[in-house]
């Protein structure tokens, strides 16, 4: 089954995606994420190209329970 419906930002959300890689490719950093469609539920591998790195406002760890 594949998925033709147009992804849009609104409808994805940080808790329904993980990160499947992390690879230099052509002298950028290529992030691979997994997401489901919001329309069909189809599991998307949504690539993206880093283009800046900024310090964040947050802890880390990130999820504590990682290292519990």
């Amino acid at each position: 089954m594949s998925c033709e419906h147009e992804v849009e930002a609104e409808y994805l959300y940080p808790s329904d995606t993980d990160v499947l890689n992390i690879e230099a490719e052509a002298g950028d950093v290529v992030v691979t994420l997994a997401a489901p469609c919001p329309e069909c539920g189809t599991g998307l591998a949504i690539e993206a190209t880093v283009e800046t790195v900024e310090d964040g406002d947050f802890e880390l760890p990130l999820d504590d329970e990682l290292y519990d």
